[in-house]
C-alpha cells in the first residue's frame, strides 16, 4: 500500500499517546506508539466469504473503529447483486476493490476519492478501483450505507464496462438506476420542478452537477429518467451493447445508432416526451382526477354509513319516545281514575242513622 494510504490516522494516533521525557523507559514507549500507529494503518484482510459477484480482493480502509461495519458491508450479498447491462464487477475485469470509511470525505482518504461537498455521502474513482463512504447521521449502520455503496460500485462497474468513455449524466443516472435509489418523494420532487421549469436537455443535466446541492439533486433525478428511458429501448441487452460500443471508442450517438437505430437527438426527443407523459400537466391532472374520484367515493361511502347510523339512531329515539308516551298515558289514566273515585266519595250523602251514640230529642 502506498504512502498516501498509510498517512491516514497516523497523526491522530500518535497525538493520543503520551511520550514521556527521555528515561530508560522512554524509547520503549515511543517505539510502542509508532508500532501501534503503523499497525492501525495497515489494513487487515476481511474474512473470506463466498459471496457471488464479489471481487476476489476487497479491502476496507480508513477509520479502524469502522472496520467491523466495513466487513459487514463487504460481505452483504445485496451489495454484489448483478448490475443491469453489466453483471458483476469480476465480469468486467474488476478483481480488487478498496472501500474507505470516514466521517469526512474532504480529508483522510486518497486524492482520487476526496470530495469537498459536505452533502455527498459517497464517491468513487473508477480508474483506481477505490470507493469512499461517509458515515454520519442516518448512515451509521449497514442499511443506511448499503445503497450508497452499491451506487458507487455501479460507478466503478460502468467505468470498467465503457473504458471510462461516458458523460456525467450517464454515469450518475446509471448509478441511480442500478442501485434502486428512487422513491415517490423523488418522483414528486421531480414533478414539481418540471412543472415550474419545463423540459431540459442532456447537456443541461451535466451542468447541474457543477452547482449547489439542490441543482445537483435535480441532476441525479433527471439522469435517472434518461437512463431509465435508455433501458426501455432494449433492456439489459441494449445497455450491454451500448456500453460495449462505448468501450470500443464509439461516441454515445454512434453507440445509439448502431444499437437502436436512433440518433442522440431522437433519443433526447423521446426522453423529453417520456418526461411530459410522466410528470407533465396532463399526468398531474389525470392523477388529480383519480384522486378526486377516490375522494368522492370515500365521501359517498361515509355519507351512506352516516345516514344509516342516523336512521337507526332516529328509530331508536322514536321507539323510546313512543314508550314514554305510552307510560305517560297509562299514568294519566290511573291518576284520572283515582281522582274520579275521590270525587265520587265526597259527593255521597251522610247516613240517616246518624251517630249511633246520640239520642233523639
Amino acid at each position: 500500500m502506498g504512502a498516501a494510504d498509510c498517512s491516514y490516522g497516523l497523526p491522530d494516533v500518535i497525538s493520543r499517546v503520551r511520550i514521556r521525557r527521555v528515561t530508560p523507559r522512554a524509547p520503549i514507549t515511543a517505539a510502542a506508539a509508532l508500532a501501534l500507529a503503523l499497525a492501525l494503518c495497515i489494513p487487515s484482510p476481511l474474512p473470506s466469504q463466498d459471496v457471488p459477484g464479489k471481487p476476489a480482493r476487497v479491502e476496507v480502509l480508513g477509520d479502524p473503529d469502522l472496520q467491523l461495519l466495513g466487513a459487514t458491508l463487504a460481505n452483504d450479498p445485496a451489495v454484489w447483486k448483478p448490475l443491469p447491462g453489466i453483471g458483476s464487477l469480476p465480469d468486467v475485469g474488476v478483481d480488487a476493490l478498496e472501500i474507505w470509511l470516514t466521517s469526512d470525505l474532504s480529508e483522510g482518504v486518497p486524492d482520487g476519492v476526496r470530495h469537498p461537498e459536505p452533502w455527498v455521502a459517497g464517491t468513487a474513482d473508477p480508474a483506481s478501483r477505490r470507493i469512499a463512504l461517509k458515515t454520519g447521521p442516518g448512515l451509521h449502520g449497514p442499511g443506511g450505507l448499503r445503497s450508497v455503496l452499491r451506487h458507487e460500485i455501479a460507478h466503478v462497474a460502468l467505468g470498467a464496462a465503457t473504458g471510462g468513455n461516458y458523460s456525467r449524466w450517464l454515469t450518475e443516472g446509471y448509478a441511480q438506476y442500478a442501485s434502486g435509489e428512487w422513491s415517490w418523494e423523488d418522483a414528486w420532487h421531480l414533478q414539481s420542478v418540471f412543472l415550474r421549469r419545463g423540459a431540459t436537455t442532456l447537456r443541461e443535466i451535466d451542468l447541474r452537477f457543477r452547482r449547489h446541492s439542490t441543482e445537483a439533486r435535480m441532476g441525479y433525478l433527471l439522469s435517472y429518467t434518461a437512463v431509465h428511458e435508455l433501458a426501455a429501448l432494449g433492456g439489459d441487452a441494449g445497455l450491454r451493447a451500448v456500453f460495449r460500443r462505448l468501450r470500443e471508442g464509439e461516441t454515445f450517438e454512434e453507440a445509439l445508432r448502431l444499437t437502436f437505430g436512433v440518433t442522440a437527438e431522437q433519443f433526447e426527443v423521446r426522453w423529453k416526451k417520456s418526461l411530459v407523459d410522466r410528470y407533465g400537466w396532463l399526468y398531474l391532472l389525470s392523477r388529480a382526477g383519480v384522486f378526486w374520484i377516490g375522494v368522492t367515493v370515500l365521501v359517498l361511502f361515509v355519507a351512506v354509513r352516516r345516514a344509516r347510523w342516523d336512521r337507526t339512531r332516529l328509530d331508536a329515539l322514536r321507539d323510546a319516545e313512543r314508550r314514554d308516551q305510552e307510560e305517560m298515558s297509562l299514568w294519566n289514566a290511573g291518576a284520572g281514575i283515582a281522582r274520579n273515585g275521590a270525587i265520587a266519595r265526597a259527593d255521597e250523602p251522610p247516613s240517616e242513622g246518624g251517630n249511633p251514640g246520640q239520642e233523639a230529642d
